[in-house]
């Protein structure tokens, strides 16, 4: 148990971010939780509080909101909070083809997955640098490790994800600041349903089971994780296999998964 640590999580208010929070607060340590979500959020904080009698500070806030970031990391200058882990797990999809998809939800997956993800980290990883302490986990996906038709910009955006934050790891891995990728496959969360997937057929994992997983990854500090040896196979596969053959097995993949 360690009451000192603080760990930030973005989308918390469901899903993976929910049970991230309730993993580390088992293990003791404080947590800051923004979302969107108010209402869910003041039940997390409740029930963690009264859990595991750790702090829980709460922050509803728009990720796709240009200065999200900054906001985020000035409640915590306000409230006197040191962040000692960030967790950028806020999450949006969207299946279906490119061509039929509303603009404005390409922007936010953009801007949630690029520009919220890459401000946060920049403002944090400078924060942590100052104290030559610190860890910073992005949550990518299976799916960044190959195209993928059905999912081209979400895979796109994640596949983003996974390079920035596999070079960061390598220009701070002699300091004290560890910045680390996470990987998980499909998840039963909302997020597949509000994406536009049926996956009654599939053996999904549950948030509890990946919560557990990225704990003990983010503890070990180690640089790449992927969750569920399922998913391991799957990300070598792409990693082995031409680009030709990848693209065509992920795409198959999406359209047995989704509802069209």
């Amino acid at each position: 148990m360690n009451n000192q640590k603080t760990v930030l999580i973005t989308g918390a208010s469901a899903g993976i971010g929910r049970a991230l929070a309730r993993e580390f607060a088992s293990h003791g340590y404080n947590l800051v939780l923004a979302a969107r979500r108010k209402e869910r959020l003041e039940v997390l904080q409740g029930s963690l509080t009264s859990d595991y009698h750790v702090r829980v500070d709460i922050y509803p806030v728009d990720l796709l909101q240009e200065d999200a970031p900054d906001r985020i990391m000035d409640f915590a200058d306000r409230e006197g909070i040191s962040v000692d882990i960030l967790i950028n797990n806020a999450g949006m999809g969207y299946a279906g083809l490119f061509a039929d998809m509303d603009w404005n939800s390409i922007k936010s997956i953009l801007d949630l997955y690029i520009i919220a993800t890459t401000r946060m980290t920049y403002l944090f990883l400078r924060r942590m640098e100052e104290k030559n302490h610190g860890t910073i986990v992005n949550i990518a996906s299976t799916l960044a490790f190959a195209p993928t038709a059905g999912e081209d910009v979400y895979a796109a955006s994640k596949a983003y994800i996974l390079s920035f934050t596999q070079a960061l790891y390598e220009e701070t891995k002699h300091t004290g600041v560890s910045v680390l990728t996470i990987c998980p496959g499909m998840t039963r969360t909302e997020f597949f349903d509000q994406a536009g997937y049926s996956l009654n057929n599939f053996n999904l994992a549950i948030p509890e089971q990946f919560a557990a997983f990225a704990y003990k990854k983010i503890i070990e500090k180690k640089p790449l994780s992927i969750h569920r040896l399922f998913n391991q196979a799957v990300a070598l596969f792409a990693r082995l296999s031409t680009r030709a053959t990848a693209r065509r097995a992920f795409a198959a993949a999406c359209r047995t998964d989704s509802k069209d």
